[in-house]
């Protein structure tokens, strides 16, 4: 998995009310084993010192494992697997040839990865971000650079490539269409139907 970006999201602004909940959680738990315990001062402190760097550590593994996914917070989840059906186009916009896979979604609060799966071939993203799309359709664009190895079957025939593409999802983020271009190894663009067949 690999980081990316989330436009219209400050994933500081999250950071910072982590960091101030973890001290006021931590304060408290200082105080009652203070009292519990009769700790001097410095003790105390030095027990809130490390409780505050544990309850941050639990606190981020929470938000970034499921919170996260809450709709307040505005981060599509997008986890799951999808089928597809595409076209490899011509210059003239007529179609080359049709081609089926699936897509595999990876993502948690930091991190996602995008692989696509077909008979032939095997891609996997190395970046990507994410982009609110608003107005009465709305939805969301997935942008995406990715690496494709040919199956080892197919190495006679295919080449090893990079491209890039942009997926455009609905507002409840079960369909998806897409645009897609490769170039260093194999020069050829397409479109892209995506369905959702599951998530978690």
């Amino acid at each position: 998995m690999h980081d990316y970006a989330v436009f219209g999201h400050d994933r500081s602004a999250i950071g910072r009310w982590l960091g101030f909940i973890s001290i006021a959680l931590s304060g408290g738990v200082a105080q009652l084993l203070a009292i519990a315990s009769n700790l001097s001062g410095i003790e105390a402190f030095t027990k809130a010192t490390i409780t505050t760097g544990v309850v941050y550590f639990l606190l981020h593994w929470i938000f970034n494992k499921w919170v996260w996914k809450i709709s307040f917070f505005e981060v599509p989840n997008l986890n799951g697997e999808w089928e597809l059906k595409g076209q490899t186009l011509n210059d003239d916009g007529t179609t080359k040839f049709d081609w089926e896979g699936s897509i595999g979604i990876e993502q948690t609060w930091k991190n996602i990865q995008v692989h696509l799966k077909t008979k032939n071939s095997q891609s996997e993203s190395y970046t990507a971000t994410l982009s609110k799309r608003f107005g009465p359709t709305g939805g969301w664009l997935l942008s995406y650079s990715y690496k494709n190895e040919p199956e080892i079957e197919q190495s006679h025939e295919l080449n090893s490539h990079k491209g890039y593409c942009e997926v455009e999802f609905n507002k409840e983020l079960t369909v998806g269409k897409a645009s897609y271009f490769n170039s260093a190894g194999r020069k050829t663009f397409g479109v892209m139907i995506l369905k959702r067949i599951n998530n978690d």
